[in-house]
């Protein structure tokens, strides 16, 4: 029991090092597909009064980014300075919070130093005198304004050797326009003042004005990043660097299906791999590569652990009085493409149950599934900005929808799959018997108890 304690904290650690599905990487060196942005972000980091903001969807790796960077130029000596926005997140309370890391701690402390005069025996004389030294205190969060927060910062870099970073996470939960241009302010005064404290901004946004709004002062001194969908070669990378430092391979099948599955959010990736290697390991039989069992019961651990408002906007849309919902949101996700016409979704559709061998809804019927998804009762899950286009709400929802239809048998986005990159050997079924509502169908258990390879 306590060797099998010791193998699992030891894969624990292996797998940490390798594949983060809960925590921010902080190296580049397993950091995949980011190349140009370090590059970027390191020259900005380097330019006297620029500061960087990274934004894009939620799920794509943003911080990672951020921290990534930020470890590998700050002193060696001291950690960077790391902080999170909130709803009620101030512009004077996170350069409070900033000045009070970035300052050395220092303890309040009393010396004494005594005095003495040269008298007769018996009428010596001395003075005692007590010197306290203590932290000097910065204005109170509500007080400090645009100069102070400069200043002390500038005050507090001085007290520090070698580079300083500060990364403000989550910048767009500062809700209030008011503080968004505080910070807008304080921008400029880092490029005009060129305070030596470089600042990495986070936020989730489709472009810098969602973030900045109308503050265009500002934007000359801002290098902005925009952080998009992990390239195929990317997501294969980080499965690839896993297995290796576990010394074991990976077929074809499952790197390209975890791969179409994540839609480009590393998240996915990280967390399908990490229930995969598990899922090896507990195998009693030893094994150097995953089978399709292995496979399937990682993919339904991933759908167990994933984010909860992830889950409760997918059953939002399809836990309805019917049961047809559910199709229509595959169909919507079964194609690379972000924004797609109601012309292409529904020929996904009629593919879709072509293949799970049910009747289709006709092509009005299908609309008007399509429109309920836009409304509040299912969750708003899908949006449309142009008339007969749609696209969903948040980009990352559309990994998700595909994560549920694989855990029921179903591969989605097969488009992305290449049958002449299949290991000829492989046992790997190009689509596993569907865990219907209404049941399986009889070609579902005979592809179920007589797998075929690809």
């Amino acid at each position: 029991m306590s060797s099998n304690r010791t193998q699992c904290r030891y894969l624990a650690q292996l797998l940490h090092t390798h594949l983060r599905s809960s925590s921010p990487i902080q190296s580049e060196e397993h950091l995949y597909g980011r190349e140009a942005q370090i590059k970027r972000i390191r020259e900005a980091l380097y330019s006297p009064g620029r500061t960087v903001f990274i934004y894009g969807d939620r799920g794509v790796g943003k911080t990672s980014l951020a921290q990534t960077v930020a470890y590998a130029h700050q002193s060696s000596k001291r950690d960077p300075i790391l902080l999170a926005c909130g709803a009620q997140s101030t512009f004077g309370g996170l350069i409070h919070h900033a000045i009070d890391d970035a300052r050395p701690k220092l303890t309040a402390s009393t010396t004494t130093t005594k005095f003495g005069v040269g008298l007769p025996k018996g009428l010596g004389a001395h003075v005692v005198v007590h010197h306290t030294k203590q932290q000097e205190e910065a204005p109170g969060a509500e007080q400090i304004d645009l100069n102070d927060a400069i200043s002390l910062l500038q005050r507090a870099a001085e007290t520090r050797s070698g580079d300083t970073v500060v990364v403000i996470d989550e910048f767009d939960q500062v809700s209030r326009d008011a503080e968004r241009a505080r910070f807008a302010e304080f921008i400029k005064q880092i490029g005009d003042r060129q305070l030596s404290i470089r600042f990495i901004f986070c936020g989730i946004a489709e472009s810098l004005e969602k973030l900045l709004g109308a503050h265009k002062s500002c934007y000359r001194y801002i290098e902005g990043v925009e952080v998009t969908q992990l390239s195929w070669d990317a997501r294969q990378s980080i499965i690839d660097g896993a297995a290796k430092a576990l010394n074991v391979a990976v077929g074809n099948h499952p790197r390209f299906r975890i791969a179409a599955i994540s839609d480009g959010f590393p998240h996915y990736v990280h967390l399908v791999s990490e229930k995969l290697f598990w899922a090896l390991f507990r195998d009693p039989h030893a094994r150097l590569e995953p089978t399709q069992e292995h496979y399937h019961e990682a993919v339904n651990a991933a759908v167990l652990s994933i984010e909860q408002y992830l889950k409760s906007a997918y059953d939002a849309a399809t836990m309805k009085a019917t049961d047809d919902y559910e199709e229509v949101l595959w169909a919507m996700a079964d194609h690379p493409e972000l924004i797609r016409s109601i012309d292409s979704i529904y020929d996904s559709y009629l593919d879709i149950m072509r293949k799970l061998e049910e009747q289709p809804q006709d092509r009005n019927a299908f609309v008007g599934r399509l429109q309920s998804l836009k409304s509040a009762s299912c969750g708003r899950i899908l949006t449309s900005n142009r008339r007969t286009f749609y696209r969903f709400r948040e980009n990352i929802l559309r990994g998700y929808v595909r994560l549920r239809a694989e855990d029921q048998g179903l591969e989605l986005a097969r488009d992305y799959y290449s049958a002449s990159l299949a290991s000829a050997t492989s046992m790997w079924t190009p689509r596993g018997a569907r865990k219907s509502r209404r049941g399986m169908t009889a070609l579902d258990r005979q592809r179920m108890n007589n797998p075929q390879p690809t």
